[in-house]
């Protein structure tokens, strides 16, 4: 038998009662904890939300007894007079990691649909998934551009971000290409998301829609391959390598099968126990950069700082002395910018405000980071 190990969030809140549609207002992405005694058994429940609904249930007793999937089977929990509750939020990177950990929880039905999603689902083939696609982005080459392909070099890697907006919902996707060659993909509507080669058919079509919109960034090989590994379903094959699957499923069906504990198997493979440091190695790893792209960063920012400040009034000359670490999914900033200005016969010809030349160079961080934090000093001699 497989134990869920939750992987644990930020508490909220802790109560005594609360109705369902109360205790999933509370947060926009985490799970709701119910220990409740049943039966004369101990019961330890949990409810997975996301975007204010309920995406995913597990619950199990003191005698090992698990269940998925049955929203109704822990509503009755929560009616229990012998009970206690305690709310945990998350971020993206652990709902989706628990997605990828434990699929199996992840079975609740949507729990409302639009009549266009009714019609649509009984014909549609594909098995649309009940999850949050979140891909991070690198470097943004093109944007809005139809010929993607002449940004497809051998060797390098590449992610397609393609998209559409209309009035019965959204379509996103992405592929990630290694060369010319697609090697991953990923789509989502408001049926939810396909992975892989129906995920491919899905964005070939959107990519010949004139009203689509395609972005282009740059990727590496690092960040390729842990997307793979959390989206293992994303995964594009060759012809070639279909061949050998096939011939190794085929080897693998005619051999004799030996059931091994989960144990065995995670200690076989040479794979530990998933704890919270596993997790935080994980995503770190999704988002770290290299030194190499630190280094990177920092000499675009100072060179965009020292052209956009030489552009203001009175100012002559701009030197930055910067140092950017990363820690935690954060950036940090910090450091000097020496501004000198303008002298005439040794006279200064205007005056300059430190909090407009910070506001200037907050502008510029903030066009290429999302989460920073700034020490930056302002030296006006």
């Amino acid at each position: 038998m497989v134990m869920i190990k939750v992987v644990e969030g930020e508490l909220v809140e802790k109560l005594n009662e609360g109705q369902l549609d109360d205790l999933i207002n509370k947060i926009d992405i985490g799970y709701i904890l119910v220990l409740a005694k049943k039966d004369g058994k101990l019961w330890e429940g949990y409810i997975f939300v996301e975007n204010g609904k309920v995406i995913g249930v597990y619950y199990t007793d003191n005698d090992m007894v698990e269940e998925y999937g049955n929203l109704e089977g822990i509503v009755e929990l929560l009616n229990e007079e012998d009970k206690s509750i305690e709310i945990y939020k998350y971020n993206r990177d652990k709902i989706n990691l628990m997605k990828w950990l434990y699929p199996e929880i992840f079975t609740v039905k949507i729990q409302e649909e639009t009549e266009t999603e009714k019609e649509e689902k009984p014909d549609s083939k594909e098995n649309y998934l009940n999850i949050k696609l979140d891909i991070p982005l690198d470097k943004l080459i093109a944007t809005n551009v139809r010929d993607f392909e002449k940004y497809l070099e051998d060797g390098k890697y590449i992610v397609i971000n393609v998209y559409k907006k209309s009035s019965n919902g959204y379509e996103n996707g992405y592929i990630i290409f290694k060369g010319r060659e697609p090697i991953g993909a990923a789509y989502e509507c408001n049926l939810g998301v396909l992975l892989g080669e129906t995920a491919l058919k899905k964005l070939e079509q959107l990519l010949s829609d004139e009203d689509s919109i395609i972005d282009v960034y740059e990727y590496n090989e690092r960040k390729a391959n842990i997307i793979l590994e959390l989206y293992p379903e994303m995964r594009l094959v060759s012809e070639d390598e279909k061949e050998k699957e096939e011939n190794k499923e085929l080897q693998e069906e005619q051999m004799p099968i030996n059931e091994v504990s989960r144990e065995e198997l995670l200690k076989k493979l040479g794979i530990k126990e998933p704890d919270e440091d596993w997790v935080e190695t994980i995503l770190e790893e999704v988002f770290s950069p290299s030194e190499e792209e630190l280094e990177e960063l920092k000499e675009k920012l100072c060179k965009e700082i020292v052209e956009r400040i030489k552009m203001m009034d009175g100012i002559e000359d701009v030197k930055p002395e910067l140092k950017i670490k990363w820690e935690n999914g954060r950036y940090y900033l910090f450091g000097d910018i020496h501004v000198k200005r303008k002298r005439i016969l040794g006279i200064i010809k205007k005056d300059v405000d430190p909090s407009v030349v910070k506001f200037e160079i907050d502008k510029i961080i903030r066009k290429h980071l999302s989460k920073y934090t700034s020490r930056i000093s302002i030296n006006v001699d």
